[in-house]
Order: C-alpha cells, then sequence, then structure tokens
C-alpha cells in the first residue's frame, strides 16, 4: 500500500528546494546577464567570462587557492591516517582523549580558531601568509578527515589483515597493499572534502593570510563589498562546476576503486618488483 505525502510536508519540501537552489540559479542566469548594473535582463552575452580570463588578479588568487587546498589536503591526510592507526592500537582512555581533540575543533567556531591562532602567530612572531593559512586549513580540517577514517577504519575486516601477516607479510606491506588499499574510498572521500572546504575558506584565510596571499574566496568577498557585479556571479559559476567535477571524480573513485583494488588483495606477501 502507497503511502500519501502530507500536503504539508510537500509545500514544506518546495519552499526549502526553492531557497536552496534559487540563488544558484539566480547566479547563473545572471553570470549571462548583458545589463552590468544587474537590474534587469540585458541580453545573453559571455562578455563576463572574457573579462575573468584577462582579469590576472583573479588567476593569481586560484592559483593561490588551488596551492593552498592542496598542501592542506594532503598534509590533513597524513595528520588523519595517523591519528586514526594510531587510535586503533591506543588505550582506551588515549582514544577517547583523541576523540575530545577532534571533536573540539569541529565544536569551536572558526572564527574563535582564527583569531587564536591569528593571536599565537603573533606572538611568535611568525610572518602571515602563505603556511600560516595552510596551518590553519589543517587544524579544522584534519578533523572532519579524522572522523571519515575513523569510521572507514572501524568498517573493515581485520580477518585479511591477519591472513596476510600469517602468510609472512612484514608489517608495512601489510599497511600498504592491505589496510590502505581498503582505505583508499575513504581517503578519496576525506580528501575531496578537506579540499573543498579549504578551497572555500574566507575566516580562517583572511585572518592568517595578511597582505601578501590572497585566495579566491577572500576576493570574492572583497569584490561584493562595493557592489555585485556579473564577473562576481560568473567567477560563481567557475567555482561551482570546479567543484561539482571534484565531486564527480570522487564518485567514481569510490564506486570504481574497490573492483580494482580487490585484484590488490590476491597475493600479499608478492613483493613488488615481481
Amino acid at each position: 500500500m502507497r503511502l500519501r505525502v502530507p500536503r504539508f510536508s510537500t509545500v514544506v519540501l518546495g519552499i526549502v528546494l526553492l531557497f536552496l537552489y534559487a540563488p544558484i540559479v539566480l547566479v547563473v542566469v545572471n553570470s549571462f546577464n548583458g545589463d552590468r548594473t544587474l537590474v534587469g535582463w540585458g541580453g545573453f552575452t559571455t562578455e563576463w567570462y572574457s573579462a575573468l580570463f584577462d582579469n590576472e588578479r583573479v588567476w593569481d588568487d586560484a592559483w593561490t587557492s588551488i596551492r593552498v587546498a592542496v598542501v592542506a589536503t594532503a598534509i590533513s591526510l597524513v595528520v588523519a591516517l595517523s591519528t586514526v592507526l594510531w587510535m586503533r592500537g591506543a588505550s582506551v582512555r588515549g582514544r577517547r582523549f583523541m576523540d575530545g581533540a577532534t571533536y573540539v575543533r569541529l565544536i569551536l567556531p572558526e572564527v574563535v580558531m582564527a583569531f587564536a591562532l591569528f593571536i599565537l602567530l603573533r606572538a611568535l612572531d611568525v610572518r602571515l601568509g602563505f603556511w600560516p593559512v595552510v596551518a590553519g586549513h589543517v587544524v579544522v580540517y584534519s578533523a572532519y578527515a579524522t572522523l571519515i577514517l575513523q569510521a572507514r577504519l572501524g568498517s573493515l575486516d581485520k580477518t585479511r589483515e591477519e591472513a596476510a601477516a600469517d602468510l609472512g607479510a612484514p608489517p608495512l606491506r601489510v599497511f600498504r597493499r592491505v589496510t590502505l588499499v581498503q582505505l583508499l574510498p575513504g581517503i578519496a572521500v576525506a580528501g575531496l572534502l578537506v579540499f573543498t572546504f579549504s578551497f572555500d575558506n574566507v575566516v580562517m584565510s583572511r585572518f592568517l593570510g595578511g597582505t601578501q596571499t590572497e585566495t579566491l574566496p577572500v576576493l570574492i568577498v572583497s569584490l561584493i563589498r562595493r557592489s555585485v557585479t556579473p564577473e562576481v556571479n560568473a567567477l560563481g559559476v567557475l567555482i561551482m562546476l570546479v567543484m561539482l567535477a571534484l565531486v564527480v571524480i570522487a564518485a567514481l573513485i569510490t564506486y570504481l576503486r574497490p573492483a580494482g583494488g580487490s585484484r590488490m588483495l590476491i597475493d600479499p606477501t608478492r613483493k613488488d618488483d615481481e
């Protein structure tokens, strides 16, 4: 028997979806609007995209955002993977302590974390710039990666690792050819999440970037403080396309990797050079 959906629930869902996606549609439409003031529709044009491609500041800030996100993602994954592997063999008290340290970084408002890091770096006379921004992103977003990898590691079947060890595989080879292979989907998802958050970050990048390092989101905020122009809408559309492409890539890795990874689990004692 098919249950009827209450009309009230349908209306609420429609309002929520409209509230979520109407601004995105508006940004896409206005990125092709020929009216620079965005008061009305001035005709279809791609002028604003051409203006973006000719804007060196946009490209410089985009490259800075990519470098920050890539480095922060790599370091966050290393920190998260090391943390979950340590917690796997730690005592109950040690696991509780690390869980608390992880959740604190998620609970505290990012502006508080950014301000605290700013005060600490100024007290240590550290120059603000690229690496302080990366460090700030790692402090916050490695916690998200830790939770994802912790959940993935908890769902793994330990019998494969035990079987590889029983067959004589050294611990390092067991980790590389069994544990790490099974963790790859979780690593891909965690990497995507950290990269997306890092690329879109404003608060930490604004506090720790100083005058030398400006990321793309910080540039967008500085531009919309004066007025919302079609160039800003075009820039937003390009960022959405990049994020969508990353989601597709992560989905492909998540669904296709296990098929390839299972072949690596056949003989973990086999030497890599064979």
